[in-house]
């Protein structure tokens, strides 16, 4: 009887134990957005980094943060977390929002294209004007776009959903049915609000993301991680490095390289992209290149490239291969140039950092003022001869792509329309 209470009691204290364990695990956080890829932020200022390193730098704050954006049930859309940061932090505040997402920038937690996209939804909470609905609608237009509004409707009340990316495909609906829809979005608006499709604060809601223009976005937040996801599943093996070349904004630049890419272009593309450096290495590394001569009554005659006709070849086999994919289907109509090449190797592993940097260290190469052939002369000088192809790593590499950037100075994103386009 005893050995029976005695084993009860362990058992009940052993269930009790695993029990607070369990508790006291830390949380699963979904960390796709966790910055793997750039160097120091472009959105965190000098005059900003103090006030951020004081807010959040091993702060509870910065915790609570980092648990709202480890929460898979709201983390693919970029307004919902913007509204948990407002509730959890109690701000008010644009400005201080924007702290809150460069402290989980600073922290690495996200990067700068999910920490560019949180301001975006950020900048949502403004009050907008209220100017007259623009309306050249004829009745059957204004029947067609309502008949796109009532199929659309239940996404709109679905409070699950991301309303950006509800309202970006209510807009594409409608521009694919007219192109005249773009014009009269805040009529239609009002007529599904009348006819009792909307509530009024559904259309508050949607005038302010057509007021902001959210449907002319590159992307969002969603599928921005849909194209990590399949980047971290195929290429698990990445370490963390940090390039500025990607990151930062200069050489005449709107936004970061890293930032251009995926604006462009999905993760497939990213891949197709990314795997022609990759076939550009191995064709460097390779032992030899040969031209093979057959002839009928005779043998084969077997012609050895030299290196630097090795080189050669190689960088107009890649044109081609360029030529080729822009002038596809693949990119959907958005040619690649070279930058984007080198951009999508570094994304998913196939440079390193070390040779993006080197890159980038080159100034000659990037300078505005200096021509093309100015820069060839500066190649030759610093890479030419056939030591170029049998210098070591990162430097062999380096000289191959300063040759694709002085070419795409010379004729930008090679998209050669010809049908029979020949590397010879």
């Amino acid at each position: 009887m005893k050995k029976t209470i005695l084993t009860s009691v362990v058992l009940a204290l052993t269930i009790n134990l695993f029990a607070d364990e369990a508790t006291n695990l830390p949380e699963a956080r979904d960390k796709v957005y966790q910055n793997i890829r750039e160097s120091d932020s472009e959105l965190i200022t000098s005059l900003k980094k103090d006030e951020v390193e004081r807010l959040y730098k091993n702060t509870r704050d910065l915790e609570v943060l980092k648990k709202i954006i480890g929460d898979r049930s709201i983390n693919r859309c970029a307004t919902k977390v913007i509204n948990k940061i407002q509730n959890d932090l109690g701000l008010v505040s644009e400005k201080d929002v924007e702290l809150a997402v460069l402290g989980l920038r600073m922290s690495d937690a996200i990067d700068d294209v999910s920490a560019s996209l949180l301001i975006k939804a950020n900048d949502l909470s403004h009050v907008i004007p209220n100017p007259i609905a623009k309306n050249d609608l004829t009745d059957d237009d204004e029947n067609n776009a309502m008949a796109i509004y009532k199929s659309n409707a239940k996404s709109i009340h679905d409070k699950t959903l991301c309303i950006e990316d509800t309202y970006r495909d209510l807009v594409g609906s409608l521009i694919s049915k007219s192109p005249k829809f773009i014009r009269n979005l805040k009529h239609i608006n009002k007529l599904a609000l009348n006819n009792g499709y909307i509530s009024d604060n559904e259309f508050k809601r949607l005038e302010m993301l057509r007021f902001k223009k959210v449907h002319e976005w590159p992307m969002t937040l969603s599928s921005y991680a849909q194209s990590l996801e399949m980047l971290n599943r195929k290429f698990s093996e990445r370490v963390k490095e940090a390039s500025t070349l990607v990151t930062s904004v200069k050489f005449r630049q709107k936004k970061s390289l890293r930032l251009a890419l995926y604006e462009k272009y999905n993760s497939t593309q990213i891949i197709l992209l990314a795997n022609m450096m990759k076939e550009l290495k191995e064709r460097l590394e390779s032992k030899d290149i040969t031209i093979n001569i057959n002839y009928v009554d005779r043998p084969s005659e077997i012609i050895n490239l030299s290196p630097m006709e090795k080189f050669r070849f190689i960088l107009k086999l890649l044109r081609k291969e360029m030529a080729d994919m822009n002038n596809g289907s693949l990119l959907a109509g958005k040619p690649a140039n070279y930058m984007d090449l080198i951009t999508a190797s570094y994304e998913v592993g196939y440079i390193g950092a070390n040779e993006v940097e080197q890159l980038a260290s080159l100034q000659n190469i990037w300078n505005p003022v200096i021509t093309p052939k100015e820069k060839a002369m500066y190649w030759v000088k610093t890479f030419g001869g056939m030591a170029s192809v049998l210098l070591p790593p990162p430097f062999g590499f380096v000289s191959v792509m300063v040759i694709m950037l002085i070419d795409q100075q010379i004729k930008d994103a090679p998209v050669n329309t010809d049908l029979d386009f020949s590397m010879f």
